[in-house]
């Protein structure tokens, strides 16, 4: 990060002899004040200090408050589980706009995380059976928690993507939704400067979580949505490559779609039979893939 000048200092402190440490996890003097209204807002006063000397050592901001909004939901974070993102929220959000109108179905969340996109769908689709698993015990139990404090009813248990015996544990599935490890190694240890992820990105936020690449999309095709016969899919994602991998490994009764987030970046693939109630996902899709 560019060094704080003389003048943006001053003004800093002008507004508040708090505000100047802000600036060394901030690209800018607004984003600096916002921080140090949520953490006014959210905590009591004899934590202030401590948590802005956490925030100017790039600790995240939903680590120090403890949560992050989603929604209507408010989730809890915790360190060791990756925090949620508006991306996943936005998605989310237009997914259950596109299902609501469908009987209820059976779903499931991998990579599940802090349950935010469960919980979320659950909350606004009561009928339906929503379950999610996740590899990290430290994220079980955090998405556990966060289904108690938001009263839903979704099972969270232990699972691994890459367990051909998957399907045992997880019943009958209709929609499968996932937002798993999506940065190739190489990015991942890129500098910001080099559009690598930021420093408390890196320095804080699960390797486990973060870094993956093609091989989880061909992992939850091949373990979870062609053995268990699902009629539909949305994983998030970030890279064309990843997309490829997808669609690749679906039969030829099988659509596929590509979405793109309000800032215009791939987000999400998702697929769905050609047959079934969910070839309605095409309605979330900016384009449709020509692949078979």
């Amino acid at each position: 990060m560019p060094r704080i000048s003389p003048k943006l200092a001053r003004l800093a402190r002008e507004y508040s002899p708090l505000l100047p440490p802000l600036l060394k996890a901030n690209q800018n003097l607004q984003s600096a004040k916002n921080e140090l209204r949520w953490i006014k807002n959210e905590l009591p006063r004899h934590q202030w200090k401590e948590a802005i000397y956490k925030r100017a050592k790039k600790v995240p901001l939903q680590y120090i408050l403890g949560s992050q909004p989603f929604g209507s939901l408010e989730i809890r974070c915790e360190p060791g589980v990756l925090i949620p993102r508006w991306e996943t929220e936005e998605w989310v959000q237009r997914l259950v706009d596109i299902l609501r109108p469908l009987h209820p179905l059976a779903m499931i969340d991998a990579c599940t995380g802090t349950g935010c996109i469960p919980i979320f769908m659950k909350k606004e689709l009561p009928n339906w059976n929503v379950n999610a698993f996740d590899i990290s015990q430290k994220a079980i139990s955090l998405a556990t928690r966060n289904c108690q404090h938001s009263d839903v009813d979704v099972n969270v248990h232990y699972g691994d993507v890459f367990d051909e015996g998957l399907t045992n544990k997880l019943g009958e599935v209709d929609f499968v939704t996932a937002n798993p490890p999506y940065i190739p190694l190489e990015d991942y240890l890129k500098p910001v400067v080099l559009d690598g992820p930021e420093d408390s990105v890196r320095l804080f936020e699960p390797q486990l979580a973060l870094v993956g690449d093609t091989e989880f999309y061909s992992a939850l095709v091949r373990n979870i949505v062609l053995p268990l016969n699902c009629r539909g899919f949305l994983f998030e994602l970030g890279y064309e490559e990843q997309v490829d991998a997808t669609a690749k490994l679906l039969p030829s009764n099988w659509d596929v779609g590509k979405y793109y987030d309000l800032a215009g970046k791939l987000r999400c693939v998702l697929g769905w039979r050609k047959d079934s109630d969910l070839a309605l996902l095409h309605k979330l899709c900016t384009r449709d893939i020509e692949w078979n």
